[in-house]
């Protein structure tokens, strides 16, 4: 019940204005190239993906999320992009939910996960990346949410130390601090998912949820660019994965500009799953995928790393 809690109310908290909206790139009026010449692949823990976007962890558990994780990763199939799905954590204590869990792709793990818990998850899934989400302050508004985080840094410790698969740190809505990118790039991470507090705010969701909701705690964090301007002091350190409110192919490619190497939609794309089927999300990202050359094109950029810094504050 949570979890559809959360993406019921979710998709009604629709996001108009965000951080990017105060970022512009920078337009050419004389491109100097076709779309042929431009190549949207990036690179993540040195795999080569071949578009920049990727669906990120939404859902996961009961009949009706795993239906909603089926659907995304056979769209994902499709349209040749990255699946990350939500949570393992229901399939650790269920038997059709680590059936459903997708296999070969991901797997997602809050920080009060230890060593076992995520090696379980690693044999039974094969994934190629681990997503370690950290959430704190959802967790203390969340009525039933954890209360003792002692030891969710000693768990990071202990699973980056001994896990092979590339581990991802990922926050859930509430941007990262410098502390928390140099702690990752201290223990070796392969990459941090800044997931800024443009998107689906859970603090917000958590106290529509309570009956004895805390408002002002819907103001702790930071946006998806305050992240990203944090962020990018590190690019040559570790991996950065942008995500948080991200609406449409010139939020992506501000993003990239901002230093990011690929960019996480989750509620836009499942907003249009929920609301007008797979087939029309499968339109839906084929287009953003074309719309992110022309993009590249009007920022005289064959590619993203010659996208970096072609963007200014209006």
């Amino acid at each position: 019940m949570r979890k559809k809690d959360h993406i019921n109310i979710a998709l009604q908290d629709k996001t108009n204005f965000t951080s990017l909206d105060n970022y512009k790139i920078d337009y050419n009026s004389v491109p100097r190239f076709g779309i042929e010449d431009v190549d949207i692949s990036t690179k993540i823990a040195n795999n080569v993906w071949k578009y920049p976007i990727f669906i990120n962890a939404i859902t996961a558990g009961g009949q009706y999320c795993n239906d909603i994780n089926r659907e995304l990763e056979e769209v994902c199939n499709i349209c040749e992009i990255k699946f990350f799905a939500g949570s393992y954590s229901p399939a650790l204590k269920n038997e059709e939910d680590k059936i459903s869990y997708p296999k070969n792709r991901s797997i997602n793990l809050g920080l009060d996960k230890n060593y076992n818990q995520v090696n379980e998850a690693i044999l039974n899934t094969n994934p190629q990346y681990i997503q370690l989400h950290t959430n704190p302050l959802q967790e203390m508004i969340m009525p039933e949410g954890d209360r003792n985080f002692e030891s969710w840094l000693e768990n990071l410790k202990e699973i980056s130390s001994k896990v092979n698969v590339p581990i991802i740190l990922k926050e859930t809505g509430f941007g990262m601090n410098k502390a928390t990118i140099e702690l990752a790039i201290e223990l070796n991470l392969s990459a941090v998912d800044i997931s800024g507090k443009d998107g689906t705010n859970f603090a917000r969701i958590e106290n529509m949820r309570s009956e004895s909701p805390s408002y002002y705690l819907e103001e702790i964090g930071y946006t998806t660019a305050e992240s990203l301007e944090i962020a990018k002091n590190y690019r040559d350190k570790i991996d950065i994965i942008a995500s948080g409110g991200i609406r449409n192919p010139l939020d992506v490619v501000k993003c990239l500009a901002l230093g990011a190497k690929a960019v996480g939609v989750s509620r836009a794309f499942l907003d249009i799953l929920i609301n007008k089927g797979k087939s029309e999300l499968i339109k839906e990202i084929k287009k953003w995928q074309q719309e992110l050359k022309y993009l590249m094109i009007l920022t005289n950029s064959k590619n993203i790393e010659e996208l970096y810094g072609k963007v200014y504050k209006k």
